[in-house]
């Protein structure tokens, strides 16, 4: 049932939807009208949207045994490697085994991009201010959408929501220059790649290594490289924090009076502390990559990153048998991150019913899926990357140094709303598919074709009532609580 009206005189301002439980009734006013109201209210069946969390973890224990479907298999690993497969993509992959699945998705360098290089926009790093923010958030969406190497944008993003910088301090050109950097580096080695992003323009405005002086040092970078980089909490001390801090000394920006729009670094030895340093118990005349070469290999780093990855791929909380796999995997490959999740995508566990729709899309995932099902132009990209910020995520701008919490936070009433929004906008505004598509069809498409009987019978219904409205049909599929789950 629904919650129950509530009058007010007309001096009275109603509370704002996103302070208030949010009621079956709201969505039919703001996601759709009509009849296509009427099966929201059967898609997400309830007494409101605050029991919409609950809803969507439930959906994950209603399909046992769906990934025994090879064409299952290979949507699964689409969605989970890249943000979905087209009709195409999951039938070329279904023929294949799960190794050769992970082959191809692996071997990603071997694919051309020209087609995607030659449709972006030319961002200009060039000129005084650089691009904007707008610019680049379109920019990146536009590459997960058509990108035809999925891995290589899925670990980009992996990146941007650990080793995090954002728009609050660092510039758009600068974020840009670190996303590319991310992208070149997606499955290198972690040492590389840390002391290739301890240098990185964003990253040096964003935790002030470029205030970090011989004789001042600013510990921002030395923590978090401990804190949420590497080792976490409990495998350092304040001195070696200190220490970390005085080695990472010497790097500057290059013509720093433009902090926000230098793109390029620089070590100047003037900066540099080149005295005796004491780390983790040993003394030299450290510098930062020395700092990185001693965390890197520590175990406690090997299983904080291989979790990570885990829980990015496949589901949260893996089993301690796991972890101690893809740890001994990450040293024994000599820290190589690519090693880690081509065995990420191997093992059973990936292919578990515990794996299946165990993850809430990101606004990210499911804003580039959606334009993946429904098309989008070149001026699509920027009003889809702005209507992601009511979803919870604006690229290039995480809340914190922490990244996003991700997983079920993703949705709530308000969020919810939004994403339903976004759907019904971009399947409006793409083109109608042809032929019209059955719910069936749609249902294998989109979701797998495993759908509850709820969401079945909501979709039907919808049809046999606008038997000439594909486009319509379309919304109502992305709309369903399956089509969150990754």
């Amino acid at each position: 049932m629904d919650d129950a009206a509530t009058s007010s005189s007309p001096a009275t301002k109603p509370t704002p939807v996103w302070r208030r439980p949010v009621s079956r009734r709201a969505v039919l006013a703001t996601g759709a009208a009509g009849a296509g109201a009427a099966a929201l209210a059967v898609l997400w069946k309830g007494t409101d949207l605050s029991q919409v969390l609950d809803r969507v973890r439930d959906l994950t224990h209603d399909y046992q045994g769906a990934l025994s479907n090879p064409r299952v298999r290979a949507a699964h690993l689409l969605r989970r490697a890249g943000f979905g497969g087209t009709v195409s993509e999951i039938d070329r992959l279904a023929g294949m085994t799960s190794t050769m699945m992970t082959q191809t998705i692996f071997d990603y360098q071997k694919t051309s991009n020209a087609t995607l290089e030659g449709k972006l926009p030319t961002l200009d790093l060039m000129s005084a201010k650089g691009p904007t923010a707008g610019a680049v958030q379109a920019w990146w969406l536009q590459r997960m959408v058509q990108t035809a190497r999925p891995l290589e944008e899925k670990m980009t993003l992996f990146w941007h929501g650990l080793l995090t910088s954002g728009l609050d301090k660092a510039g758009p050109g600068q974020m840009y220059v670190q996303n590319q950097l991310f992208r070149k580096m997606a499955l290198a080695t972690f040492d590389d790649l840390l002391k290739a992003v301890s240098k990185d323009p964003a990253m040096m405005v964003y935790l002030d290594t470029e205030n970090n002086r011989k004789g001042k040092p600013n510990e921002n970078y030395a923590r978090e490289l401990m804190e949420l980089f590497t080792t976490g909490i409990g495998h350092y001390t304040e001195d070696d924090v200190r220490e970390s801090a005085r080695a990472f000394t010497g790097w500057t920006l290059k013509g720093g009076a433009q902090q926000r729009y230098t793109t390029q670094s620089v070590f100047n030895a003037r900066y540099f502390d080149s005295g005796q340093k004491t780390f983790m118990g040993k003394t030299g005349n450290f510098k930062g990559d020395d700092i990185v070469e001693m965390l890197v290999p520590l175990r406690a780093t090997a299983e904080r990153l291989s979790t990570r990855l885990f829980s990015f791929f496949a589901y949260p909380n893996p089993e301690p048998e796991i972890m101690h796999h893809l740890a001994d995997t990450f040293q024994q490959s000599r820290y190589s991150v690519g090693a880690v999740v081509r065995e990420i995508f191997s093992i059973d566990a990936f292919y578990s019913t515990k794996a299946y729709r165990a993850l809430v899309k990101s606004p990210a995932e499911l804003t580039a899926q959606t334009l993946r099902a429904t098309g989008a132009d070149a001026k699509g990209f920027l009003a889809a990357a702005n209507a992601m910020a009511p979803m919870g995520q604006v690229l290039f701008y995480p809340p914190n140094v922490a990244g996003w919490p991700g997983g079920t936070s993703w949705i709530n009433s308000s969020t919810l709303l939004n994403r339903i929004n976004f759907a019904n906008t971009a399947a409006h505004r793409g083109s109608a598919p042809t032929p019209v598509p059955t719910v069936d069809q749609l249902a294998a498409n989109l979701v797998d074709g495993n759908v509850t009987s709820t969401t079945r019978d909501g979709l039907h219904a919808f049809a046999a009532a606008h038997p000439n409205d594909p486009a319509g049909l379309l919304f109502m599929a992305l709309a369903t609580p399956e089509f969150q789950l990754s």
